[in-house]
C-alpha cells in the first residue's frame, strides 16, 4: 500500500504499534503493522491487513519503510525474558471511557491538532 500511494504522489509513511482493538478471538493484543498515509491536510491510518481495528492503535514507531521501524534489533545471543505489557483504556476528559469500535469512517492521527 505504501509503494502504491508513494507511486501516485501520496506521501505515505510505515507505522508499527499495538492492536488493542483486535477482536479477542484472535487473542491478547499484539504487535501490528499498518500504514499511514497524507492524501491532503492530515495523516490518515489505514490497515491493509484488515484484521484489526484503526481506533484501537497505540502507535509505537513511524517510519520511510519497515527497517525504521523495527521492534527490537537483535545482535548476537539474545535470550527472551519473558516481558509483558498491560494496556489499560482510560476515560476521557468527559468522564466517558470509549472502547475502540468498527467504523467506515477514515481515522486521522492530526485528529484535534
Amino acid at each position: 500500500m505504501i509503494a502504491l500511494c508513494r507511486a501516485v504522489n501520496i506521501p505515505a509513511r510505515f507505522t508499527t504499534g499495538l492492536d488493542f482493538g483486535a477482536d479477542p478471538i484472535l487473542g491478547p493484543p499484539d504487535f501490528h503493522a499498518y500504514v499511514e498515509c497524507f492524501p491532503g491536510g492530515r495523516w490518515y491510518m489505514f490497515d491493509p491487513s484488515g484484521t484489526a481495528i484503526p481506533m484501537g492503535f497505540v502507535r509505537l514507531t513511524s517510519g520511510r519503510d519497515a527497517a525504521d521501524c523495527a521492534f527490537a534489533s537483535m545482535f548476537g545471543n539474545v535470550m527472551s525474558t519473558g516481558q509483558r505489557l498491560h494496556i489499560v483504556a482510560v476515560a476521557g476528559r468527559d468522564g466517558v471511557l470509549r472502547e475502540p469500535y468498527r467504523t467506515r469512517d477514515a481515522l486521522s492521527t492530526d485528529a484535534g491538532l
